[in-house]
């Protein structure tokens, strides 16, 4: 869905363009501005909530205080966290990361290609000053319009499933050229192997 790894910028997003303006508004949201209209690729409906004045900044150290995430990381710890009701764009996220780096309440090292931030002392104590907001932010997805599991659950599958299919059909691409009946043998062999396991999970649930 995100791709942090994307290349021209190490914040993942391609220098000029919207993503320049995403990065511009991305600051103003971590400095305490407001949220403006909905970006490209960020949606209003389906019970979706946005953060409210300042809140990013404080929220976004809050998914890094169990340890270090990278951007998509970051981006899928909220949306599990709300059950799919704050999912914030990585126009919000990599801007704000790299305020608070600058703001010196994170730190950010490169790992397998990608940059990953964990708190510093400093954003630390930050957070925890801020403990009131972020227990405020949270309270606001506790209540019966909260997105349940089970619907949560659905989405990240078919997600998972969507990304199957791209891993299979683009990772063959070279096999199907070079017509490598074995390589692709060896992919329906594995995919047969997970339907029988997927079979075997349903049967029992359906036993229970």
């Amino acid at each position: 869905m995100f791709d942090s790894g994307a290349s021209g910028d190490r914040r993942g997003g391609r220098r000029g363009g919207y993503m320049r303006s995403w990065e511009d508004e991305g600051r103003n949201e971590a400095a305490g501005g407001e949220f403006g209209p909905p970006r490209r690729g960020e949606r209003r409906g389906g019970g979706r909530a946005r953060a409210r004045r300042g809140d990013a900044r404080t929220i976004i150290l809050d998914a890094l205080r169990d340890g270090p995430k990278h951007g998509y990381e970051v981006i899928k710890a909220l949306e599990e966290r709300s059950a799919g009701r704050y999912v914030p764009s990585p126009g919000t996220v990599y801007p704000t990361l790299q305020y608070l780096e600058d703001q010196g309440l994170v730190r950010s090292r490169e790992e397998a290609e990608r940059r990953v931030y964990q708190l510093t002392e400093a954003g630390q104590a930050e957070l925890d000053a801020q403990a009131a907001q972020v227990a405020g932010f949270w309270q606001r997805f506790a209540g019966p319009a909260a997105a349940s599991p089970t619907q949560h659950e659905v989405r990240f599958l078919r997600e998972e499933l969507d990304h199957l299919d791209h891993i299979v059909w683009s990772g063959l691409r070279p096999a199907l050229a070079l017509e490598q009946s074995e390589s692709i043998r060896r992919v329906r062999s594995a995919i047969e192997e997970c339907q029988n396991k997927v079979r075997a999970i349903i049967a029992t649930g359906q036993t229970e």
